[in-house]
């Protein structure tokens, strides 16, 4: 069962909610509930209280959308692919396909983020006034000015993957015309905030606040382990982007028909063979891959009136790279679809075979030439 949710699309961005989602709403609007409303609306209800914290906990998250949705849209028009928006237990993030070109869009993607945060909070600060005598409503309103800020600053912190750390890869990036040595000085400032934010936490936890401490710690641990991801991201994207699917490929490649029986897959191809998944060809096009692990899905007694076509997974372009496609293109593929493997198609034809142990392989070899 998957961990992730797609709820709806804007403008065609998929927004997907991750389970851990449902811990950080929760635990919010607890903490609202019983202590923020409380304090202040000590004369409300206490049901009433719980339906506020519910209320601005949501709203919270809404808040965290519209600040993804602005990175999202500008880097759509930036001409960047942009494949979704998790929400999770950390905010929320706006998957970028590929990564700016030039500094300038870099900037524009990063500022736009804290800038809607702001825009946010000004627009609950003008709905406080037109909430008039309705004490909840002013209450929530208040909460999500100071809330916004809040996101918006701490955003601006300049450690990646932080907008402010993306503001700052740009600006060095710009001044320095290399976008490694930008990342380099970039992950280090994250690193250097991740740490200062566990410091925090540790104090804070010494102090008797424990919860929020915890919270900081975690918080900088996952800002440490981002900054060292996005780093090693812009490694293996200098490493590989020059090659080409055609340079590491496979071209000698053994493909089974659709209508061939499992029994036949298994004694004359995975067992002689020794691999893991094959490509199907019918009528000269490549229509799917079939992996050994699908077989298992099928009882053994049924294996010989079962053919490929039942359990193949059907060729789209999370399975297919041609020839031409960068090796970091098809690297980000490999890595994502569930299969390590990807047929290199051209013209619809089968010109290849491509694997992630292949990408890693070549990653070795360019590792090993520039070693001292």
């Amino acid at each position: 069962m998957t961990s992730v949710v797609t709820l709806f699309r804007v403008v065609g961005i998929p927004v997907r909610v991750h389970a851990s989602w449902l811990v950080i709403f929760g635990l919010i609007a607890w903490s609202l509930s019983v202590g923020y409303f409380p304090q202040v609306l000590p004369d409300v209800p206490v049901a009433a209280h719980w339906v506020g914290g519910a209320a601005a906990a949501l709203l919270l998250f809404v808040s965290v959308f519209l600040h993804e949705l602005s990175h999202a849209i500008v880097a759509r028009r930036s001409g960047l692919t942009v494949s979704g928006i998790t929400l999770h237990v950390f905010g929320g993030v706006s998957q970028l396909e590929d990564e700016p070109r030039f500094p300038g869009v870099e900037f524009l993607i990063a500022i736009v983020g804290p800038l809607t945060s702001f825009l946010v909070a000004g627009v609950a600060a003008l709905a406080t006034a037109v909430a008039g005598a309705r004490p909840m409503a002013t209450a929530i309103l208040q909460y999500l000015v100071l809330v916004n800020i809040v996101v918006g600053v701490f955003n601006l912190v300049p450690g990646f993957p932080l907008d402010g750390g993306r503001v700052l890869r740009a600006i060095l990036w710009k001044v320095t015309g290399d976008l490694q040595s930008a990342t380099v000085a970039a992950s280090r400032a994250g690193t250097a905030v991740a740490f200062v934010l566990i410091a925090l936490g540790i104090l804070r936890g010494l102090t008797g606040e424990f919860l929020g401490g915890l919270w900081l710690v975690l918080i900088g641990l996952f800002l440490r382990q981002a900054a060292a991801g996005s780093y090693q991201q812009v490694v293996l994207r200098r490493a590989l982007s020059p090659l080409a699917v055609r340079d590491v490929m496979a071209r000698e490649v053994f493909h089974v028909g659709p209508d061939l029986p499992l029994t036949r897959v298994a004694d004359d191809f995975f067992w002689p063979h020794h691999v893991s998944s094959f490509p199907v060809v019918e009528g000269g096009r490549v229509i799917g891959i079939v992996s050994i692990h699908r077989l298992g899905d099928i009882p053994r007694a049924r294996w010989a009136e079962t053919p490929v076509r039942q359990v193949m997974r059907a060729l789209d372009d999370s399975l297919a790279a041609a020839p031409g496609d960068s090796l970091w293109t098809a690297f980000e593929k490999l890595s994502r679809n569930g299969l390590g493997r990807l047929a290199v198609v051209e013209d619809g034809g089968l010109a290849g075979y491509l694997s992630l142990k292949d990408v890693l392989h070549v990653l070795g070899l360019r590792r090993a030439a520039v070693a001292p």
